[in-house]
């Protein structure tokens, strides 16, 4: 008890020397003590931690010694009703917590601060951006003007600095359509152009692109088209061949009479192999194992043309599928998986397309061309329509496991 109250002894000293009189014994350290503050009689009821922490606990006290005003219910409802707000529930007691109240202007129901209030802030944050954005909204001509500076010709009203804007660029005529927020940035607008001058930025130095090229045995024939365009070349062999820079720099593609297994240059055939479903068109070596590999997973040759070279054989391959794919609209009529062994891009439906059709469009195609006849050898395929579609699956596979064709027979 003695220890009790020499603990309020010095509770009582502290709070007269912080200018608080107690009007109540001693409660404790963390609990709110009713006490006068005596520089301006007012009650109040500060707790002796508070005391040891700050030295005083008289809010509009403090207030007032840091220059901050003093507010009052009436005050506080004042600031808002000239800032054009109506309050909707009691003021919270601190300019620094939320307020509820109607904005007159606008209606909308807002949250702002007394405090930012009355240091001149707007009632309502949605009006101050409408309000900038009109500030900043360009007319008609202002935009136009900007706009055709970069060489922009407006097709449509200017609706915003940040809507897509239909304009022709005057420099290639094509429509684009930049915002005018990009384009006073220094865009130029139009995403075509900008890629033609990057492409010409970057272009590799023709005397680098002939030192690479010279170092594979290829001597260009032409200009330097850029990187990734086919290169008229002659090769250290004496063939002309068309590499591109980029395939040539990382040693691939520089000469294929040189570097494929295809006899571009010699001997070679142009095929066509017939399942159920397709036909599909090649070309091969005449002593390759290709048509084998046809045959291994099902395929039937319909009939083979002698070529002299691998290149007039490719080069008819290459038509026949330009024919189905730009002319007729074909599309391949298989997949990778269904030939692991290859060749699934040069494939066209059976019903879509007959395998004397094909043979027909060769030898067009030759006639064009100017080649001489070829030897020609069919089977019975050339007609003849194959009972059994071709599968992914070997010889011995199939002969094992039923195809799902086979499946459906049997019901």
């Amino acid at each position: 008890m003695a220890r009790k109250l020499q603990h309020a002894d010095e509770a009582v000293a502290l709070m007269r020397a912080a200018g608080f009189e107690p009007l109540e014994p001693y409660p404790g350290s963390h609990r709110p003590w009713r006490c006068v503050h005596e520089p301006c009689g007012e009650v109040r009821t500060p707790t002796l931690n508070t005391i040891r922490a700050n030295g005083t606990a008289c809010r509009p006290c403090s207030n007032l010694v840091a220059g901050r005003a003093n507010w009052t219910v009436e005050a506080a409802e004042r600031v808002f009703l000239e800032a054009g707000l109506e309050p909707l529930e009691p003021w919270p007691g601190s300019s620094s917590l939320a307020w509820r109240a109607r904005h007159w202007a606008c209606g909308r129901v807002v949250s702002p601060r007394l405090g930012n209030i009355a240091a001149g802030q707007g009632p309502c944050r949605e009006c101050g951006q409408d309000a900038t954005h009109e500030a900043l909204r360009k007319n008609q001509d202002e935009a136009s003007a900007v706009m055709r500076a970069a060489g922009l010709e407006p097709l449509e009203p200017f609706s915003g600095v940040d809507h897509p804007w239909r304009c022709r660029h005057e420099a290639c005529g094509a429509e684009v359509s930049p915002t005018f927020t990009n384009t006073k940035r220094g865009q130029g607008g139009c995403l075509g152009c900008a890629a033609r001058t990057a492409a010409v930025r970057l272009l590799m130095p023709e005397q680098d692109a002939l030192s690479i090229m010279a170092r594979h045995g290829l001597e260009p024939l032409e200009p330097y088209p850029g990187s990734g365009k086919p290169w008229q070349c002659r090769h250290s062999c004496g063939k002309i061949v068309t590499p591109t820079l980029t395939n040539v720099s990382v040693g691939k593609g520089v000469c294929r009479y040189c570097n494929s297994a295809f006899p571009y240059d010699g001997p070679a055939m142009l095929y066509l192999v017939v399942d159920r479903d397709a036909v599909k068109i090649g070309c091969c070596s005449r002593h390759g194992r290709r048509l084998d590999e046809h045959r291994r997973f099902g395929w039937e040759v319909a009939w083979s043309v002698d070529c002299p070279t691998g290149d007039e054989a490719y080069n008819l391959e290459q038509a026949v599928i330009a024919w189905w794919r730009d002319d007729l609209g074909l599309q391949p009529a298989r997949d990778s998986v269904d030939m692991p062994q290859f060749g699934y891009t040069e494939t066209a439906a059976w019903v879509e397309m007959r395998p004397e059709q094909v043979l027909d469009k060769v030898r067009e195609l030759a006639d064009e061309s100017g080649l001489p006849a070829h030897t020609v050898r069919s089977t019975e395929f050339l007609t003849t329509r194959p009972s059994v579609p071709a599968s992914h699956l070997g010889v011995r596979a199939r002969a094992r496991k039923p195809l799902p064709w086979q499946d459906a027979l049997e019901f």
